[in-house]
């Protein structure tokens, strides 16, 4: 095996690389299967609609506690796969991802020292604000007024969601990205 100068002058393998390029991308890997795990049908009726924003928690936990493995680039590909596999209008995912990931890296600091439960209040908060933008951006795609009450639902499920998807990913965080 031939073997190049990482960081540091240390002499690294193609498994150790590759090895490397795997925990990095693990946060968009397992952020896109969860987007997929959101658009499965569960004949569940009613339910599409207030499905957790699952994508929307991934983006947000990983740009607080690891956002060199969220950079923007990630976010809009996690964004882009959510509008074409979900079928919703082209961009409308990829804009409020990419709104939350840069509001997330100018609060990122206050968030970084803070207890979980202010982290979990702070995403409460993002997540209100997307839902809005992405309620008021349907109905002006759909040129006509919408119901809100699936988008409070859908905010009420993914604010729910966040602890138990913030405990598996500081799992992973632990055990793959040490």
């Amino acid at each position: 095996m031939s073997q190049d100068r990482g960081e540091c002058g240390v002499k690294t393998t193609f498994w150790q690389r590759l090895d490397l390029v795997a925990r990095q991308i693990t946060p968009l890997l397992l952020t896109l299967a969860l987007v997929t795990l959101t658009l499965v049908p569960y004949r569940i009726p009613d339910f599409a609609p207030v499905v957790p924003w699952l994508a929307l928690i991934s983006v947000y936990y990983w740009s607080v506690h690891r956002p060199d493995l969220m950079p923007a680039a990630v976010v809009f590909l996690i964004g882009l796969y959510h509008d074409l596999a979900g079928g919703t209008a082209l961009g409308v995912g990829v804009l409020i991802l990419l709104l939350v990931h840069a509001l997330i890296a100018t609060q990122r600091r206050f968030f970084i020292s803070r207890s979980f439960f202010v982290v979990w209040a702070g995403f409460a908060i993002i997540a209100l604000g997307a839902s809005v933008v992405l309620w008021l951006l349907n109905a002006i795609l759909a040129g006509a007024l919408i119901g809100p009450r699936p988008a409070v639902f859908q905010f009420l499920t993914t604010v729910a969601a966040y602890p138990p998807l913030a405990w598996l990913f500081a799992q992973v965080q632990r055990a793959v990205l040490r």
